[in-house]
């Protein structure tokens, strides 16, 4: 289905709006349309020699592990469990300096593994991130998750008023893998991730974990500045967007995308995964779910977008001027909105093509 339509030689200013899955209102509305693909250790008991935690997810190459805990210390090596790390970026630099001796095999990753709650430096600054995979050159692809056994957490632990970001890509890989949290962030651009800036593109994966707590004027859990994101498992949710610092700064009239915004000529796939209960409560505008703008793009062949909030437009998926949503799989449900409960296209550009996947149960506000 493409809602993208010629404008009137008189250049008529109107708005198509897609009100998907909304029963007796006065909108233009399709009801549920589209179909459905079928798709033991003793906690309380320390070994005299404590073994090394299982190793990551076999679904993730890797060949060199470093290890952090909230019990660990920043002058120890990292490289196995009895000498643990206290930070992300104390691994970071040890990582920097193997890979750039050049003596790092080719194509594999570099996997940190977190265990406890990971808080922040009260120190780290407004326009800084509590994590910054940066530069071109200094880092293989790097894998972030979870202890397998105590899972971990990465908190900014920030208040209403207090700038502070998770984590920050660009010219690098990252992928986030299971039991691991992302959480207590408060940014202009990405509440918790922030992928490439003006000047260099990210990527990132999110194959497992949990993206929530977070707040930000555009993104409430991720923005995708300049690069990609593929979601192919974890969730994302309870993120919001009421975004203020101690300047005043406000979200405003930007306030979007509670869950992820794409920005222009950027892409996010979505193939597993669930973005879930975003915006509630919080003035996300349009794009309680994700909101798409510019000339960015979404792909989406899985996974459940449900149970998120705007204001005005667009529940799950709010789609602005020269934005795509590429629908073949998946499920948006539950979602809320005064207009578009699960998906809105504007006429100025947005187009919505939905060959797969069901759009249904989505309520007006």
């Amino acid at each position: 289905m493409n809602s993208k339509f010629f404008f009137l030689p008189f250049r008529l200013c109107v708005t198509f709006v897609f009100l998907i899955g909304i029963s007796g209102c006065d909108k233009l509305s399709f009801l549920d349309f589209g179909s459905k693909d079928g798709q033991t250790a003793d906690p309380g008991k320390e070994e005299a020699h404590p073994q090394e935690p299982p190793p990551p997810s076999p679904s993730i190459p890797q060949s060199r592990v470093w290890y952090v805990s909230e019990d660990g210390n920043d002058s120890h090596t990292g490289t196995d469990s009895s000498s643990m790390l206290a930070s992300v970026p104390a691994a970071l630099s040890r990582i920097r300096a193997v890979y750039r001796s050049g003596n790092w095999p080719a194509g594999e990753s570099a996997v940190i593994i977190i265990k406890g709650r990971i808080i922040a430096p009260r120190s780290l600054g407004g326009n800084e991130s509590m994590v910054e995979v940066t530069g071109a050159g200094n880092y293989p692809p790097i894998v972030l998750q979870g202890d397998p056994v105590a899972g971990g957490i990465l908190d900014v632990n920030r208040k209403k008023n207090e700038d502070g970001q998770v984590l920050l890509i660009t010219n690098n890989k990252v992928t986030l893998g299971e039991k691991l949290v992302l959480t207590g962030a408060n940014q202009l651009w990405g509440g918790a991730v922030c992928i490439g800036t003006p000047h260099a593109a990210g990527e990132f994966i999110m194959a497992g974990g949990e993206i929530s707590g977070n707040t930000g004027a555009s993104g409430g859990a991720v923005m995708i500045y300049q690069g990609s994101m593929t979601m192919s498992g974890g969730v994302i949710k309870n993120n919001r967007n009421d975004y203020t610092n101690g300047g005043g700064a406000q979200g405003g009239g930007a306030a979007s995308g509670g869950g992820v915004y794409v920005n222009g000529q950027s892409t996010f796939t979505m193939t597993g995964g669930i973005i879930e209960s975003n915006g509630d409560n919080s003035h996300a505008l349009k794009g309680g779910g994700v909101f798409i703008e510019g000339e960015g793009t979404m792909n989406m062949s899985g996974g459940e977008i449900r149970g998120n909030t705007s204001v005005k437009e667009g529940g799950g998926v709010y789609i602005g001027a020269f934005g795509t949503f590429n629908m073949s799989g998946g499920l948006i449900t539950g979602n809320t909105s005064k207009e578009g409960g699960g998906v809105y296209a504007s006429l100025y550009g947005g187009t919505f093509n939905h060959a797969a996947g069901e759009v249904k149960g989505n309520i007006p506000s």
